[in-house]
């Protein structure tokens, strides 16, 4: 389990420097270009390519928290992201850091685009979204002319959406059939992106569109990680406890994004000063 979805990535990125499809690592099914950010880390050896992940994670964590992030690394989702080696906490809070044209990098996960972009689109001018637009543009561009079956082959690979419903820790968890799940996922998530747009408040909006989040999984809430307070911290853990530490098949950590909305006071408590919101 351990560095089990960063050795995916690690791997993905070497065999593109080989010219070879990462879609022939069992496990692999995020779109092209997520791979190709991936590539710098598999210029070094294994070992010290998780170093620098680590590390990235801590340091955009700290630069957005100051000393709250030793609150947040208390935490089940956020500790077992980098358990893993997965990638929400820092690609959410890196937007942060990099401003609206950074959302263009999501198309890399689509999960975590859906819970910060509806946010940024209302903040930013039409300069930033053009710009997102184009980092976007040059990624995909990028991965066909790196590789022109990638779509093929990633849409051949991707899991139903029902297989994907299993491990939901969103709101969809508490539907027991993962088929209901799957044919209602897009239309409920594209009315969620669309109310979001009108939310004024970052912690408000992230914390809504996280409830619903489509093909999330027990780390998803960690890009709410700059929220995160003592009862977020001790209800993550109450929550795998009473699963009996039970990873794959979901976990009601909705209940977080709950909380952090309450903590909002319904939606009046002012938001918090973001580090970086400049369009240019």
């Amino acid at each position: 389990m351990w560095m089990y979805d960063f050795n995916l990535f690690y791997e993905a990125g070497q065999l593109v420097l080989k010219g070879q499809s990462p879609y022939s690592i069992f496990d692999f099914n995020p779109p092209f270009p997520f791979a190709l950010l991936a590539v710098p880390f598999a210029l070094f050896p294994k070992e010290i390519a998780y170093l620098l992940y680590v590390l990235l994670v801590l340091f955009v964590l700290f630069k957005v928290m100051g000393k709250r992030g030793f609150i947040a690394l208390l935490s089940f989702p956020v500790l077992f992201s980098l358990f893993v080696g997965q990638v929400d906490l820092v690609l959410a809070q890196a937007t942060l850091l990099l401003g609206p044209w950074s959302l263009g990098l999501l198309i890399v996960k689509p999960q975590v685009a859906f819970i910060v972009a509806p946010w940024f689109i209302r903040q930013a001018n039409w300069k930033g979204l053009l710009k997102a637009g184009g980092v976007a543009g040059i990624l995909i561009l990028v991965s066909f002319l790196i590789r022109p079956t990638w779509f093929v082959e990633w849409r051949a690979r991707t899991p139903s959406l029902a297989s994907y419903a299993i491990r939901d820790s969103s709101l969809y968890y508490l539907i027991a059939d993962k088929n209901l799940v799957a044919s209602i996922l897009i239309v409920v998530s594209l009315i969620v992106a669309v109310l979001a747009l009108f939310i004024r408040q970052r912690q408000v909006s992230w914390s809504f569109t996280s409830l619903f989040a489509p093909l999330s999984n027990i780390y998803s809430v960690s890009v709410l990680a700059e929220w995160f307070g003592w009862t977020e911290v001790i209800l993550s853990w109450v929550i795998m406890f009473a699963l009996g530490g039970n990873i794959h098949n979901g976990a009601p950590m909705f209940i977080i994004s709950l909380s952090i909305l309450i903590k909002s006071k319904f939606f009046k408590q002012p938001d918090q000063k973001p580090v970086v919101l400049e369009s240019t």
